[in-house]
């Protein structure tokens, strides 16, 4: 996605799609990972604790990025695109909300947090899918998946509708109609099963190829059908590859890529080289990850998952008295 977003060659096509349905099936699949460890463990979800977590990994460095963006509208630095229509302190009060894929929907321009509808889509994912899952649980996991895919399936007719009645745009941003690449990933947790490796590298090959050929305008009819493709071979590759994913490399950039996904967003309205862009970018991320986000990180701690209840101890019988 940075390199898609920052020109970088090979990368600047609309393969940046490519890595939101990757990204958004990571996140399906470790969310209902770790929800289903968590009750599989002590039987239980402390749904409380759960919401605490996510809002102290999410909501630090988006305030600050927040703050950027109202100091430059106050200063008038906003580059013009990003500038024209757009009303800061009503865009701001959308993406806080968490529905600044909505505001795009409902025909908003929101500049500089244009990038924002994907935070959106996710934690509108975060907010409903715990209890859904915790829910329907009841009924079998095994039962579960097959809803959930039968669900991820049915949403190829509703985007041809949505297409037919002039919301593209809705396609490409709706919560309804990007779901599937998170529904993709909760069926990869619920299902549990063990992949071979071959089933991975045919999932990377597949974002590879899927990437190269994604159309970059997302108001192309094409994107109706390549954004199931993606969360597919995103499933495959994940699904597969579990070992890649623990690669140190990767693992770095994971720890930074929320703070390189937003403060990028922003960068990339200046236009600058992909050799300066891309560095700065990553420079940023690092700052924003070390000063900002690792503190509140330590805070996760105080609000740790469920815990099993003690068991009583069993009252020892009295010793008999010598007579």
């Amino acid at each position: 996605m940075l390199g898609s977003h920052t020109g970088v060659p090979g990368f600047a096509g609309g393969g940046g799609g490519v890595g939101v349905a990757l990204f958004f099936v990571l996140s399906g699949y470790l969310i209902t990972s770790l929800l289903l460890a968590e009750r599989e463990r002590v039987g239980r979800v402390d749904l409380r604790a759960f919401y605490v977590r996510r809002a102290l990994r999410l909501f630090p460095a988006l305030a600050a990025v927040l703050l950027v963006v109202a100091i430059l509208a106050i200063l008038g630095l906003v580059p013009t695109p990003a500038s024209q229509g757009v009303d800061y302190p009503i865009v701001e009060l959308g993406v806080i909300a968490y529905g600044a894929n909505w505001l795009v929907v409902a025909g908003q321009n929101i500049g500089l947090l244009g990038h924002t509808w994907s935070l959106a889509v996710e934690e509108q994912f975060y907010v409903l899918w715990p209890a859904i899952l915790l829910f329907c649980l009841r009924f079998g996991r095994a039962r579960l998946a097959f809803v959930l895919l039968a669900l991820v399936f049915l949403d190829l007719p509703y985007r041809l509708l949505l297409d037919l009645n002039g919301g593209l745009m809705h396609v490409f941003v709706g919560t309804d109609s990007r779901g599937d690449a998170l529904l993709f990933g909760c069926v990869l947790a619920l299902l549990g099963t063990c992949w071979h490796p071959i089933v991975g590298w045919l999932g990377l090959a597949g974002v590879a190829a899927v990437a190269a050929s994604w159309p970059g305008d997302p108001g192309l009819g094409a994107q109706i059908l390549f954004i199931p493709v993606a969360a597919i071979v995103s499933t495959l590759a994940v699904a597969g590859c579990p070992a890649a994913l623990a690669w140190r490399p990767l693992a770095f950039v994971g720890k930074i890529s929320y703070g390189l996904y937003l403060w990028h967003g922003l960068l990339i309205w200046w236009h600058l080289p992909w050799p300066v862009a891309v560095p700065l970018s990553i420079g940023i991320a690092c700052g924003s990850y070390y000063v900002l986000e690792r503190p509140f990180l330590r805070l996760k701690d105080r609000f740790g998952r469920a815990r099993a209840g003690s068991k009583p101890v069993p009252a020892r019988a009295p010793e008999p008295r010598p007579a």
